[in-house]
């Protein structure tokens, strides 16, 4: 058992079996046909709409279904993939989501202990992402290396992946408010207005003055059409399934209140200075995550890659406490995370008790409002300060890498 615990606990191997695991995917999904790929269509579609001056945000139908719902610079950061063959794009796709998510996972200044469970803990949605050819894999692995850097004191590249991630979808932009936390902010606002200038002009070379304002315009259109009469797999999903009467207004409201919470979160953290514990911060990251997807109209289940990332980090600041709640909490994720997935749950289940959304819902809610009250009872977090810094220096698998 030890054996074998010591093998999957080395990167080489870790590494492998995500690069095994989006081989089969990106296999299975071209052999499927187009219908099966349909999202990658969609993003590799969007650069020739580009070059053309087309709309990107209209329906295609002799092309794909759906409508492409991501930032204009998306379709220039997809150029590689867009270019390739299709077998050949596809499939390094399906690889990008995951190594990003694993280097992203490496540089966190975390035990490599906690970096396996991480590595390991994040596959299941991880999969889901890979398997809808999504870009949530790596909207959440930015999130990681903005966290890393700051960490680092590199604030030219903690500026970047934000902007990138916003770049991505709109709410990738989120992770930017961790710059609060950390010294040098003039620098650090300096490098994201020199990114942000540098990214949104990437497509100016492709469409041309003429057409620039116009993709920009054609995108504000498409936000403001996305958010009418859409729950997601969201807090207003759930509150939805209770109240079906809820209303589009309902939801803004309910977005306000996540609003206000994350802001006096954030306030008060820094008028107490709690941000000088490494564990605090990680728990600001993990609130992040999950706040995010929590109170998005537009979350669905692969965005939960996201989620489940701010499930993992509450569990590495956690697991050393001496109560079993973390444990139950991360345990109550996973098992929902499965049946979200998996057909061993009763279909009489999944209609009228768990449903797709509270499914995936409800034990992230958990999770967050567990943050929540850590981060705004200053008793709390003092504990954690004291108890689990330790989860930094603890490197019991170091040698088996």
């Amino acid at each position: 058992m030890m054996r074998a615990f010591q093998l999957f606990s080395k990167e080489k191997v870790i590494i492998s079996f995500y690069a095994l695991v989006s081989v089969l995917i990106a296999i299975q999904r071209y052999a499927g046909g187009p219908r099966r790929y349909n999202n990658f269509t969609i993003f590799r579609q969007a650069l020739f709409h580009l070059q053309n001056h087309q709309n990107l945000y209209l329906e295609y139908p002799r092309e794909y279904a759906d409508l492409f719902l991501y930032h204009p610079t998306f379709c220039i950061l997809f150029f590689p993939f867009s270019v390739l063959p299709i077998p050949a794009g596809l499939l390094l796709w399906a690889l990008a989501g995951s190594f990003i998510m694993f280097y992203a996972i490496k540089v966190l200044p975390v035990s490599y202990e906690n970096k396996v469970f991480f590595w390991w803990f994040i596959i299941v949605e991880l999969v889901v992402s890979i398997h809808g050819q999504q870009t949530n894999s790596i909207i959440a692995a930015l999130g990681l290396f903005t966290f890393a850097f700051l960490e680092k004191d590199k604030q030219k590249w903690a500026a970047l992946f934000p902007v990138l991630a916003f770049c991505i979808k709109g709410y990738g932009l989120i992770f930017l408010a961790l710059f609060l936390f950390y010294p040098n902010r003039r620098e650090y606002i300096r490098y994201t207005i020199l990114w942000m200038t540098a990214l949104l002009l990437l497509p100016l070379p492709v469409v041309g003055t003429g057409h620039f304002v116009q993709i920009y315009k054609d995108w504000l259109v498409c936000l403001i059409n996305d958010h009418k009469d859409n729950f997601g797999f969201s807090i207003m999903g759930l509150v939805k399934m209770k109240w079906p009467a809820l209303t589009d207004m309902d939801t803004m409201l309910i977005q306000l209140a996540g609003l206000v919470l994350f802001a006096v979160t954030w306030i008060k953290t820094l008028v107490e200075g709690t941000v000088r514990s490494l564990s605090n911060r990680l728990l600001l990251l993990g609130y992040i995550s999950l706040w995010v997807i929590m109170f998005n109209h537009s979350a669905e289940s692969p965005t939960y890659v996201i989620a489940v990332q701010g499930v993992i980090l509450f569990y590495i600041v956690n697991r050393y406490n001496d109560s079993t709640w973390p444990k139950l909490l991360i345990s109550f994720v996973l098992i929902f995370s499965l049946m979200a997935v998996s057909e061993i749950v009763p279909s009489s289940w999944e209609n009228e008790f768990l449903q797709p959304n509270l499914v995936k819902v409800l034990p992230c809610f958990l999770v967050w409002c567990v943050i929540q009250w850590q981060l705004l009872s200053l008793r709390n977090r003092r504990e954690l300060t004291v108890k689990v810094e330790k989860f930094r220096v603890a490197m019991p698998l170091a040698e088996v890498r």
